[in-house]
């Protein structure tokens, strides 16, 4: 057995449907189906070979995806490499006086290494849930990035003219937010996979998911080199004989049987008599998928939930000829469906880990970035300065600004001067407040009365009139100011200043618009005082 990893670059937010949703929330899958892989390049086979809707009765599509090839599930990468659905068998320190506040312990270790009662049993202790990463003797959890969008249902030819729903129904939907990368792989022999590699562009554009033909579901596909399959396993010596333990990739449709029984009866027949299922954790959901061509749902199938791991022994020991046999099983699956990537199991190495965050980059690493890099990155960074520019404006107008009078008219007169453009209004407010200050109107007379600290003014000390501090406001110092919350969350100034000068920001055009921003905010602040 080979495979042939999947890369899932999400361009667009993303949703795929969770089965069990609310009645007004339509929730996601933390991670990319097997079955979703299947139905991208089944799409992009029966386009390229203009099958349409009678692709069943082509050999070559029926052998691709009905045969010996399998579609693995894609879960999150990062700088720690693809994550994995958490095992169920992994504990995470509550409250347990006698362990580290950070580890994290195996319950099948736990019961194999340690003496007394209480710490086998790990009181204390709670589950994990989620993705996770593994390095060495470190456990990342990997938070996979989500978010919520309100829509107007529009279902009816009129609601859709009218571009509003009649009865004011609404729903949300939950979706996998842009720009995240996932990771998963096609399975099947080596001679199978290049003939399937052979059939398709290394790069696809693609739509997946909920309201795909919206403005939901745009991805990007790369795929992989064939490799071989790394599968190194130690059996572990145990009181019942030599045990192997192993983890669901992906969930395993089990019907009306038990996960015990269907993984036994499948390592008998593969394996030998003598191994069983000696213990399992396990939970379970509902699987149910939606057929386009009939507009239908599947009917519900219960299956065991990835990460679910199993404690499975062998009396007489493990031969090299056995851990083949079980190294084919677990890549081709067990139960049905595996050509959609259900059944899918990993070895597991159940261990103490020590509880870590994925680190930041290092600053070192960030030399160039791609033209899409650079244009995403000023982006993001534009937002969350010009967040910071309207949050400092409404502080100073609560605890800076001191206004002797009740006259709050002349905000609104400051306002209409500065326009809509953010390139140009701030020069503009610097004009209406020379032409106030050279007619001496009567906003003159109020505008004089107005004292604020400064801020952002070379001089940086004590009250001076709202007017000159306007004419001497320095809006570089204010772009500073606002990217310092940035390098407090990385922890690292230089990584921000790296990370500017790669984006390739121009500071002043910046500055700006932050400037802008600072002084429509603060004006609306004004409007809005009480005192």
């Amino acid at each position: 057995m080979e495979q042939v990893k999947i890369t899932i670059t999400i361009k667009s937010p993303t949703l795929i449907a969770n089965t069990s949703t609310a009645g007004v929330l339509t929730s996601t899958r933390g991670a990319i189906d097997g079955r979703v892989l299947r139905g991208i390049f089944a799409s992009q086979f029966i386009k390229s070979h203009n099958l349409g809707k009678e692709a069943h009765k082509n050999q070559e599509f029926m052998e691709l995806f009905y045969g010996d090839v399998r579609f693995v599930s894609a879960y999150k990468d990062t700088p720690k490499g693809t994550s994995i659905p958490v095992p169920l068998s992994l504990q995470k320190n509550k409250n347990a006086d006698d362990f580290d506040p950070d580890v994290v312990v195996d319950s099948y270790f736990a019961k194999r290494e340690y003496k007394t009662e209480k710490e086998q049993n790990l009181l204390g202790f709670k589950g994990m849930k989620g993705f996770a990463t593994f390095e060495g003797n470190n456990c990342y959890p990997v938070e996979v990035e989500t978010a919520i969008k309100l829509h107007m249902s529009r279902s009816s030819k009129m609601e859709r003219i009218k571009g509003r729903s009649i009865d004011g129904k609404i729903f949300n939907y939950e979706y996998l937010e842009p720009n995240q990368v996932f990771v998963g792989s096609i399975v099947a022999s080596k001679s199978i996979l290049e003939d399937f590699v052979r059939q398709f562009p290394k790069r696809i554009e693609c739509q997946i998911g909920r309201s795909r033909k919206t403005e939901y579901g745009q991805c990007i596909l790369e795929i992989g080199d064939v490799e071989s399959i790394d599968f190194n396993v130690s059996p572990i010596k145990t009181a019942n004989g030599d045990a192997i333990y192993l983890r669901l990739q992906t969930p395993l449709l089990i019907g009306n049987q038990s996960i015990k029984s269907i993984i036994e009866s499948a390592v008998k027949v593969e394996i030998d008599e003598d191994v069983y299922v000696n213990s399992v954790c396990a939970s379970y959901q509902e699987e149910q998928t939606f057929n386009n061509i009939w507009g239908l749902r599947s009917s519900s199938e219960p299956a065991a939930s990835a990460g679910s791991t199993i404690e499975l022994i062998k009396k007489t020991g493990w031969s090299d000829k056995d851990i083949s046999h079980l190294r084919n099983l677990l890549y081709s699956g067990i139960g049905h469906r595996v050509q959609e990537g259900y059944g899918q199991i990993r070895i597991w190495n159940p261990a103490k880990f020590k509880l870590e965050k994925i680190s930041k980059v290092s600053t070192t690493e960030i030399n160039e970035l791609h033209v899409d890099s650079q244009a995403l990155v000023r982006n993001i960074l534009e937002k969350q300065v010009i967040a910071e520019a309207r949050l400092r404006a409404a502080n100073d107008v609560e605890k800076e600004l001191q206004i002797y009078g009740q006259n709050r008219h002349f905000a609104t007169i400051l306002l209409d001067e500065m326009g809509s453009n953010r390139m140009s209004g701030y020069s503009k407010l610097k004009d209406s407040i020379n032409r106030i200050i050279d007619e001496e109107k009567i906003i003159y007379k109020t505008l004089r009365n107005i004292y604020i600290k400064q801020q952002y003014t070379s001089e940086n000390k004590g009250f001076m009139n709202l007017m000159e501090y306007i004419e001497s406001f320095d809006e570089a110092i204010l772009l500073n100011k606002c990217i310092e919350p940035l390098s407090h969350v990385s922890n690292d100034s230089s990584f921000i200043s790296a990370l500017i000068k790669a984006s390739r920001i121009d500071k002043k055009e910046l500055s700006l618009k932050i400037a802008y921003e600072y002084w429509i905010y603060f004006f609306r602040h004004v409007r809005k005082l009480n005192r």
